[in-house]
């Protein structure tokens, strides 16, 4: 009998319940995630560092609440996350990163919007 198993963060590798070694979200995936869709926002190029784009995600949280854009508020708690998890390490960074993570995750369609009003 085989039992279908729900992995976490898009994980491809179906070893168990302990996958989060490999499939945890970590600064290098937000940035391949996110950094071109905030760096639109933000008229820069891409951050390739977590402090640059957390300095894009306040400048591109902040514009989208100008226009009206749902859900806007959400990056800066994204933000307030991500910047904790730069001082910290293991369990408590991942907690972390997964939280700004989920924040993001509507980020494309927020863009998407913006770019259809400016």
């Amino acid at each position: 009998m085989v039992t279908a198993t729900t992995h976490r963060y898009d994980c491809t590798t179906h070893d168990g319940d302990v996958c989060d070694g490999h499939c945890a979200v970590t600064v290098d995936k937000l940035l391949s995630w996110y950094a071109d869709d905030i760096a639109f926002v933000a008229d820069q190029k891409p951050a390739d560092t977590l402090a640059d784009f957390i300095g894009q995600i306040g400048t591109a949280g902040g514009r989208m609440e100008e226009v009206g854009i749902n859900n806007a508020e959400d990056l800066d708690t994204a933000a307030t996350y991500l910047n904790d998890a730069a001082n910290l390490t293991g369990n408590d960074q991942a907690v972390l990163l997964k939280q700004a993570s989920d924040l993001l995750s509507d980020l494309t369609d927020m863009v998407g919007e913006y770019r259809d009003m400016v």
